[in-house]
């Protein structure tokens, strides 16, 4: 018996020309990934990932997200902190969708790290920005928090029946992926999250490389959905107009081997995690803060 996740690819940027013409859109990158880990993680049952593409750039949105399992938020050129009507929109329908339908998990990469952590964790002292310390770029090591992996390996039990014993995989305690992004997420202190929530990881440039809420949130500011060619096409790009020297450098460090499959894995198990009896059900606002989802 099949177990189907739907998910709804919100693009919130379209690939650089050589890209687009070899892979597709973001979304198209992230369907095949999650499809081949989900047949990765698990042997023993059929995991079936369907997706549907929409540009949130041009205001597309699904039109039911009570048919939806989750929705996967792309990296975008632009920043989450950007006050044009897109992003405006795409903010507030993250938190209509955390807020009232607490089946739906998430998903973002880079931008859709920063954009989700803005629109739920405002309220807690959590800000977007420009990194003091400039660019991120290449294939940098993230160390994972002590925290997420044992909330990560304590959550993936819930999936025992879409795993047999010989399926489960140690948790790793560093992923390398690849990079390209000056902003990042601020949180002002070790204690600023609700309870419910952690973060996932750090690199020596950046501290908060991804967010974990069990059952409910997951985001990665590195790029699995990116490798050697969809980087480097990439920064030739965005780096046209940088110094010769740094160019090169830059190109040598995206020719590297990542950890890109082992993330993917790691998204796939959020995917099939189940919020039954230690389930997420609800969340309010409080005082313009929001609190984490009560249990049951």
């Amino acid at each position: 018996m099949a177990h189907t996740i739907r998910i709804a690819m919100l693009n919130a940027d379209i690939p650089v020309p050589k890209v687009l013409s070899k892979r597709g859109t973001y979304g198209n990158i992230f369907h095949e990934l999650l499809s081949a880990a989900a047949n990765r993680v698990s042997s023993s049952a059929n995991i079936q990932i369907e997706s549907t593409d929409y540009d949130v750039r041009k205001l597309e949105y699904p039109a039911s997200v009570s048919e939806l399992d989750v929705i996967l938020i792309t990296g975008s050129a632009s920043s989450a902190y950007d006050d044009v009507p897109w992003i405006r929109q795409l903010d507030a329908f993250v938190l209509d969708v955390y807020m009232n339908h607490p089946h739906v998990k998430m998903f973002g990469s880079c931008f859709g790290h920063q954009l989700i952590c803005q629109s739920l964790l405002r309220g807690h002292g959590v800000v977007v920005e420009k990194d003091p310390k400039g660019w991120e770029l290449g294939v940098k090591e993230i160390k994972l928090t002590e925290e997420f992996r044992k909330a990560l390996q304590e959550t993936s039990r819930s999936s025992q029946l879409l795993f047999s014993s010989t399926d489960r995989r140690a948790l790793p305690e560093k992923l390398g992926l690849q990079f390209v992004h000056a902003d990042h997420v601020r949180v002002p202190s070790r204690d600023a999250l609700p309870s419910s929530w952690m973060v996932m990881g750090s690199t020596q440039h950046c501290a908060v490389q991804g967010v974990y809420q069990p059952g409910r949130v997951l985001t990665y500011q590195g790029h699995f959905e990116f490798d050697r060619f969809v980087n480097t096409e990439t920064l030739k790009i965005f780096g046209a107009a940088w110094d010769s020297e740094v160019l090169r450098e830059t190109l040598e460090a995206c020719d590297m081997d990542d950890d890109a499959e082992a993330a993917a894995e790691l998204v796939v198990q959020f995917l099939l995690e189940e919020r039954s009896s230690k389930g997420l059900v609800s969340s309010k606002v409080v005082g313009g803060l929001l609190t984490p989802p009560l249990e049951e």
